[in-house]
């Protein structure tokens, strides 16, 4: 009877899976991309855009591969990092990007003044097309060689915000200076504001703006005696007024990780809580690594008006504790917010034998066991359901977790992921040849319900021992309504395709 079952499901797939058809580029040598940001963007060619702190040089690397939209043939590297000097260092360090339009990018940087004792935040044109870089222009200067800036852009791109971290000082409370700045990077506002907290050398904050110019802080606070909490400060430019909303809870849970999504006007703050019992943020290991790092007790979400006014501050209790549990993707849509998250812890070790060693090299264990996904009512912010999906992947190691992960996206009021599946194609003879990653299309209905998950047979990649290629969970970019970039890889190479569905 389970034979009888099993052919049915694998006729069911190849009848479901009709609907998608998939090609495929040329593949090209895998780059490293472990710890590292990366982009893509899509214009008359494809980029992928890399950025990576580098300890040797005391700065970023910054690299732009370029790609056919023909057969997605890699074509070109330019290197836009900042140039080094051939003696010493370069005194320019590379802060942070945002795209423009098209291939043009806005690059600001950080550079110490030692004469007029100032630290300076600079911007210039970048474009990662021809490489060409514009000429810099200073942004702001702020006293102390140890203050930072953190820049962030509204969604729409009409504004960026600056944050000034000044330096630490004894014996004073804690000072910030906010900026905002039009598309031209020419402060339209500003406002300096002090915390009632005693000032600290490593100051943790997080930065948000909405298309009309609200400014969002997610502030760290830790104070003796007690479990560290985060603060949201929203800073109104039009009124330049401050205003503070508390996220610590009365029971001391924590928020361990949180995102910002901003949708139809509306600022989304989500964070995963621990649980109650937790120490260390819930840190606990055991011998298979299945219930290691973090765990999750549940979802708080909060909704910021379009006017900055805090419209709800919800939360969610999972109904049991989750292990290993990360933010994946956050979607909104009319009436929905879909929370996608990753079952997934990451072991770091050195691989040096003596770790006094001047470049540290690491060795990267990746761990899977599933997704959850939350389904919150967005008027509301309470939850209406989750879905624990629990998968069987093997371990992977050094490989960025590139298979272990899901691609997310809604369609038609249902949300659909795309991961991996690994089965053994010649049950009774253990050999890794034989076991191989068939690519799923689980698509969930609003109301929490499986609509369909079935194994995309037709893809060209996993499913076959000949086909050493198999789906990448890192890279989804819609190209338009029914057409979406992917990526595939095997052990040595990348390649991207299109899904037509």
């Amino acid at each position: 009877m389970k034979k009888l079952i099993l052919f049915a499901f694998f006729w069911s797939t190849v009848i479901t899976t009709q609907a998608q058809n998939f090609s495929w580029g040329y593949p090209y040598g895998i780059p490293d991309e472990t710890e590292k940001k990366i982009t893509h963007i899509i214009d008359d060619n494809l980029y992928r855009v890399s950025a990576h702190y580098d300890s040797n040089i005391f700065n970023y690397i910054i690299t732009t591969d370029r790609f056919s939209t023909t057969g997605y043939e890699k074509e070109n590297t330019i290197d836009l990092s900042v140039e080094q000097p051939p003696m010493g260092l370069a005194s320019l360090t590379f802060n942070s990007m945002f795209q423009k339009k098209n291939t043009l990018f806005s690059f600001f940087y950080t550079e110490y003044d030692r004469q007029s004792k100032t630290n300076k935040l600079l911007c210039r044109d970048v474009d990662i097309h021809s490489g060409n870089m514009g000429a810099l222009h200073t942004v702001t200067e702020a006293q102390g060689k140890n203050s930072t800036f953190q820049v962030t852009k509204s969604p729409n791109g009409k504004y960026f915000t600056v944050l000034i971290e000044k330096p630490f000082k004894k014996k004073t409370n804690e000072q910030i200076k906010l900026l905002l700045l039009d598309t031209q990077k020419t402060i339209i506002a500003k406002k300096e504001y002090e915390f009632p907290l005693k000032d600290k050398r490593r100051k943790q904050h997080d930065i948000f703006i909405s298309n009309n110019g609200k400014v969002f802080i997610l502030k760290k606070i830790e104070k003796k005696k007690e479990k560290p909490y985060l603060n949201l400060y929203i800073w109104n430019p039009n009124s330049n007024e401050i205003i503070t909303e508390s996220l610590k809870q009365k029971d001391n849970y924590q928020i361990y990780q949180f995102e910002g999504v901003f949708s139809q006007g509306n600022f989304y703050l989500l964070g995963l809580l621990t649980h109650e019992k937790s120490s260390t943020f819930g840190l606990k290991i055991d011998f298979n690594g299945r219930h290691s790092g973090t765990r999750g007790s549940g979802l708080i979400v909060l909704r910021i008006s379009p006017e900055g006014k805090l419209v709800y501050n919800v939360r969610n209790e999972f109904e049991r504790i989750v292990s290993n549990l990360n933010f994946n993707n956050i979607l909104i849509d009319k009436t929905s917010i879909w929370v996608v998250q990753d079952r997934m812890f990451v072991e770091k070790k050195s691989a040096n034998s003596n770790i006094s060693q001047a470049n540290l090299s690491y060795n990267y264990k990746y761990l899977n066991n599933g997704f959850l996904i939350n389904h919150i009512n967005s008027e509301t912010g309470k939850m209406n359901w989750e879905i624990k999906i629990d998968t069987a992947e093997p371990n992977t190691i050094n490989d960025n977790g590139d298979y272990l992960s899901t691609l997310s996206l809604l369609k038609n009021g249902s949300l659909i992921l795309l991961y991996n599946e690994t089965r053994d194609l010649n049950k009774g003879i253990i050999h890794n040849v034989f076991n191989r990653r068939f690519p799923i299309m689980h698509i969930i209905s609003n109301e929490g319900e499986t609509i369909s998950k079935s194994a995309l047979m037709n893809a060209g990649i996993g499913v076959t021992k000949e086909e050493k290629f198999e789906l990448n969970t890192k890279v989804l970019l819609p190209l338009d309504n029914n057409k979406y970039l992917i990526r595939a890889r095997n052990r040595s190479e990348y390649k991207y395709g299109v899904m037509n569905w």
